[in-house]
């Protein structure tokens, strides 16, 4: 990431849909005039896939969400953590 732009902190949370409607309006209105934030999307673009089909995998395997740990997070606390194992000692 550069520092080009400072919008360009939302693209992750963008990409993985943590924003509230509100903000993901006014950020992809931003990135219509943003370069900077157009390429950092394209950057985060594999990630963000990988975090997606790892979660898809993670559902499909029948695992519960982890509810034993503290969320460390803002981003954590807004998707729960899907741990293998979690909740089993």
């Amino acid at each position: 990431m550069t520092d080009a732009c400072p919008h360009a902190l939302s693209a992750g949370s963008y990409l993985l849909g943590l924003l509230t409607a509100e903000e993901t309006h006014e950020f992809r209105q931003h990135c219509t005039r943003c370069s900077h934030c157009r390429e950092e999307l394209v950057d985060l673009m594999p990630g963000a896939l990988y975090l997606q089909e790892l979660r898809a995998d993670v559902l499909a395997a029948g695992r519960g969400p982890c509810t034993d740990r503290p969320f460390l997070s803002t981003v954590v606390a807004r998707e729960p953590r899907w741990i293998a194992g979690c909740g089993t000692a």
